[in-house]
């Protein structure tokens, strides 16, 4: 099973990941992601553990626990193609998507294009 875990300090290794997992199943693989441009680190890893049982364990026994000073998030790690993500976004609702019209104008005053507001002092 493909764990994802977050929320790991910079200090962090393969091998570290690889002990705090290796009591619960075996370790096939333990990944940091690191930018491939600059080479700093996100804070995000994955470890793939097996068996299923075994992972689903070290989940509930590791999530939130202090590995090099910083709390680790973990959980199970779901893959989602490009459109689940697309569906899931925030849509607009009851019409508040304004035109394309409408993002032209002096928002300051009040004036929308095609639109002249009289301004009301107080």
């Amino acid at each position: 099973m493909n764990i994802f875990l977050g929320n790991l300090a910079n200090t962090v290794t393969t091998d570290d990941l690889r002990m705090a997992f290796s009591g619960f199943g075996t370790v096939i693989n333990a990944v940091i992601i690191e930018n491939p441009v600059t080479g700093e680190r996100p804070g995000h890893a994955h470890v793939y553990l097996v068996p299923e049982l075994a992972a689903h364990k070290a989940i509930a026994a590791l999530n939130r626990v202090l590995l090099r000073g910083k709390p680790m998030a973990v959980r199970e790690c779901i893959f989602r193609t490009k459109r689940d993500r697309r569906i899931t976004r925030i849509l607009w609702q009851d019409g508040e998507r304004r035109l394309g019209s409408e993002r032209r104008g002096d928002w300051r005053h009040g004036v929308v294009a095609g639109e002249h507001r009289a301004l009301q002092s107080n």
